[in-house]
């Protein structure tokens, strides 16, 4: 009986998304073919209340790239850039609220947790300006990137209206987002079916003519 009543205490003290149950989305193109790496967040149209999702991101950079190149987190919660390399970068967004410029050296870490809103950040790098990477802020704690079979599995929230943001730098769409409305009163499994196309990622490769930099 006391352990039972222990299981029982255990299982309260748990955050919300430790016990529920998950959602499942998949996301494919006009072929039905899967679409990996592609943000997927849950907004409620109801007034429901969700807990703050405590993910921390990392976003670092490697071989004179950013890995991962797209990066998600919600508004609130803080990033951690890692220099992975043995050189310096200078890592930096240039326009809005959430615009930022600073030097991390190699294999040193920086702490950003003042980011003001919502939306898309484009980072690069002004002594390596090939690179290019993504972080989009949400104001949400359901979110993530789906993997290389198009699917992402999110705690299964409170019963109601949500909207279903797909959302890639990209994506050729208004804002680089497609939208659907679903009762998660009625589902757990939601495909999403995005029929516009998905632009050429550009390659995060030096280049020769700054060949001379390879020291910086």
């Amino acid at each position: 009986m006391r352990s039972l009543s222990l299981n029982i205490l255990i299982l309260c003290c748990l955050p919300y998304y430790a016990i529920a149950e998950n959602i499942n989305i998949n996301v494919v193109d006009n072929a039905n073919k899967a679409l990996p790496d592609m943000v997927v967040y849950l907004q409620p149209e109801d007034d429901i209340s969700l807990p703050f999702n405590e993910q921390i991101v990392e976003v670092g950079q490697f071989d004179r790239s950013f890995t991962p190149y797209i990066s998600v987190m919600q508004l609130g919660n803080k990033v951690i850039f890692k220099n992975k390399d043995d050189i310096t970068h200078h890592i930096y967004s240039p326009i809005g609220d959430n615009k930022f410029s600073f030097k991390i050296n190699a294999g040193e870490s920086q702490i950003k947790r003042d980011f003001q809103q919502t939306g898309e950040v484009a980072m690069g790098c002004n002594i390596h300006d090939w690179m290019s990477g993504y972080l989009l802020i949400v104001d949400t704690p359901l979110f993530g990137k789906t993997n290389e079979n198009g699917m992402l599995d999110l705690p299964m929230p409170p019963a109601g209206k949500y909207q279903l943001i797909v959302w890639h730098p990209q994506l050729d769409a208004t804002n680089n987002r497609v939208y659907q409305s679903i009762d998660l009163s009625e589902q757990k499994q939601v495909t999403i079916k995005i029929d516009n196309k998905i632009l050429k990622i550009s390659e995060q490769k030096n280049q020769e003519d700054f060949d001379f930099l390879s020291d910086y």
